[in-house]
């Protein structure tokens, strides 16, 4: 593009296809080339050729791709029934689309609900947002933090009212752009990042699938620049359940980073909060996020993990009841368990007769295979219609047809998590509970671990053998706004048909397997979802349930019993099966153990920001502040410790009239300027303590 006038870089060399450009605009790039650069005329017209020789060897290849087209039209479905558009379309039949990077839309919550939430945190969560918020102001330096908290202690509030509190301020500021990113959302799974509304790491950055087994690939250009044009306003990275995020991932996320912002300081000069509970299983093949994966990490800490500081959440922010149940868990995550904790999760037992009088709970066990058989058994005792929904598995690639076979065979035999949580047979029941295995829309909630109940099935006919099969399922899942945009979109359908407006679409999709095989790739084609009557307790972390059945075995670690009854949101949706043992407290060599002890002696967060309520000097100190209307919040002024610790509180813009009752417990008015025919931005108030 050096030899074609420009004007706009992001329009006209960023987000463009660069062979149409060079296709539509060479005669010119060759003749303003040759003026400049004669010696080489010869060199560009032959790479020019190679261009379209290559060109006419792609051609070769979509024509040999045509078989294979051909052998997936095998399985096109006419949906019985159906009168409205293509049925192919509607079916994703057509998967050859090109890959755009997504990302979600920063959303700001109404001021009422961002001030009453801001009202509601604890004097823990309200400094450290104040704090952020400073840092974010003030400073240019990058800050790394981690909050430890344990179950009840309000992570998911402090995220919010963090995340909101930086979007209403850039907001705020001149020339500001809605779209622009300036905070990003994220977790490791899906279901994490639904409940935060964010984003997973993979997708956000373009990691790979699995963590444990690829090594991560750079970026092409063109990638690595549409996503650097649309993070370059990043200035926050928050990640919630880190427990979950391992060594490898971890430092991935700093490599996709320095990529994405082309500089080498850590995490792309981008600042870092991480929230999460270490007490939680570990990461899955990898080691803890501040541990080496190799021989070194009995030695020192993970360079990366020794930038962060450590701040604690401590205060549980449960109802009375379901305090007690969070101070419970919080105890058997530290092996401490006193005697009335014993005695409330004993007092959950119950027997296996009394089982059938619990509607709507899910099972936990501690093993894969005690999960299928428990699914199996409620599956096969259900008399609803049912159907089987079986994979199509399609081969990519030139070679003999006896090799294609093999390879397909192959793949029958791998483990669902060796298919994308795409399995291979499906036993489809109306009644059931099912599982979302893939994250086909995090922002719209139908996310890898999604639960619901199988409602309805619908059905069309294979083209080539007429056979009848599942099409289409319909889910109503556990939470409401679960596939709230899918239902949009099938709106007239539902209303033509009459079709329950909290059920949501459910289609088959496809996925591209590995395989060994060099010469040949597989696709299959299946709903993502597995029966979820149970699942295992590393399957339920993350997620929280109204009603949780536990089986407990001999052998649970502290980790597995702490996690299984913390999915439980009260103690009275928590049922426990066998006899209940408290767990030992950590060895002294337990590497989390020796991670927070040496956070909380060397790397404990210290605020930026003083705070007045906790000074034990006396002296008197004067908060002046634009209230801009007192009347909306006087509330706001009322629960701030800081204010309520101050020895004057002088107002302006109160845009009050003399009507208006405006006492503060513990304080004097002592001045007082009112509008008197219509409320603006004017007026003063004075209060003084008492």
């Amino acid at each position: 593009m050096l030899f074609l006038p420009w004007t706009n870089e992001e329009e006209d060399l960023i987000h463009i296809n660069h062979e149409e450009r060079f296709e539509l605009y060479k005669g010119i790039i060759q003749q303003k080339r040759s003026e400049y650069i004669h010696r080489e005329a010869n060199e560009f017209e032959q790479a020019l050729e190679e261009h379209m020789e290559k060109k006419e060897d792609d051609d070769d290849i979509d024509d040999a791709n045509i078989e294979y087209d051909q052998d997936k039209n095998e399985f096109l479905i006419y949906e019985i029934g159906n009168t409205e558009g293509d049925i192919f379309v509607e079916m994703g039949i057509n998967t050859r689309t090109e890959k755009v990077e997504h990302f979600n839309v920063p959303k700001i919550i109404p001021d009422t609900e961002y001030q009453q939430m801001m009202r509601n945190l604890n004097s823990n969560q309200r400094k450290y947002t104040l704090n952020v918020m400073n840092l974010i102001k003030n400073g240019e330096n990058q800050f790394f933090h981690f909050i430890n908290g344990g179950a009840g202690v309000g992570k998911s509030t402090l995220i919010k009212a963090v995340y909101q509190s930086i979007l209403r301020f850039y907001n705020s500021l001149p020339g500001y752009y809605p779209d622009s990113i300036r905070a990003a959302l994220c977790a490791p799974t899906g279901k994490a990042a639904a409940l935060i509304d964010g984003m997973t790491l993979h997708s956000f950055l373009s990691l790979p699938v699995n963590q444990c087994k690829h090594k991560l690939v750079q970026l092409n250009s063109d990638v690595s620049n549409r996503i650097g044009v649309k993070l370059k306003d990043l200035q926050l990275l928050i990640i919630d359940e880190i427990s979950m995020v391992g060594f490898t991932m971890f430092q991935q996320v700093d490599a996709r980073l320095q990529q994405i912002m082309r500089t080498k300081k850590p995490f792309g000069g981008i600042s870092v909060i991480v929230l999460g509970d270490f007490n939680q299983l570990r990461p899955v093949g990898d080691k803890y996020i501040f541990q080496f994966n190799n021989s070194y990490n009995a030695l020192v800490d993970s360079p990366l993990w020794s930038l962060f500081e450590l701040f604690e959440l401590t205060e549980i922010m449960r109802q009375k009841d379901d305090k007690t149940f969070a101070i419970a868990l919080s105890n058997i995550a530290k092996g401490t368990m006193t005697d009335e904790d014993i005695h409330l999760l004993k007092s959950r037992i119950v027997s296996t007769e009394n089982l059938e009088t619990i509607e709507d709970a899910i099972r936990i066990f501690r093993s894969n295979a005690e999960v299928d058989a428990y699914n199996t058994k409620v599956l096969a005792n259900l008399n609803t219609e049912g159907a089987t929904a079986n994979a199509y598995d399609f081969c990519i690639g030139d070679g003999l047809a006896s090799l294609k076979e093999k390879v397909l065979n192959n793949v029958k035999n791998l483990k669902t998590t060796e298919t994308y949580g795409l399995p291979l047979k499906i036993d489809l029941k109306v009644g059931a509970k099912y599982m979302l295995t893939v994250n086909s829309d995090t922002e719209d909630g139908l996310v890898n671990g999604a639960c619901g109940k199988l409602v309805m099935i619908d059905y069309g006919k294979l083209q080539k053998t007429n056979e009848t099969v599942p099409c289409r399922i319909w889910i109503k899942f556990n939470e409401e706004k679960t596939g709230r945009k899918a239902r949009a979109n099938f709106h007239n359908v539902m209303r033509n048909r009459n079709i329950d407006s909290s059920l949501t679409p459910i289609e088959p999709v496809i996925r591209q397997i590995n395989t060994k095989s060099t010469n040949f790739k597989v696709e299959r084609k299946q709903f993502p979802i597995v029966p979820c009557e149970a699942m295992t307790i590393y399957k339920s972390q993350g997620g929280t349930y109204e009603k949780v059945v536990v089986n407990l075995k001999k052998g649970m670690t502290r980790s597995e019993l702490y996690v299984a009854c913390s999915r439980a949101t009260k103690a009275s949706g928590l049922y426990l099966i066998g006899d209940f043992v408290p767990p030992k407290p950590p060895e002294r060599n337990d590497a989390v153990t020796l991670m927070f002890k040496t956070m909380r002696s060397e790397r404990m967060l210290k605020f930026s920001l003083a705070f007045p309520e906790e000074s034990e000097e006396k002296k008197f100190s004067i908060i002046f502040h634009n209230v801009q209307s007192l009347n909306k919040h006087i509330s706001d002024v009322k629960f701030d410790k800081t204010f309520l610790s101050s020895s004057m509180i002088s107002l302006i813009e109160t845009w009050t009239k003399p009507s208006d009752n405006l006492e503060i417990e513990g304080f004097k008015i002592v001045h007082r300027r009112d509008c008197h025919d219509v409320r603006k931005p004017f007026g003063q108030i004075i209060y003084l303590k008492k």
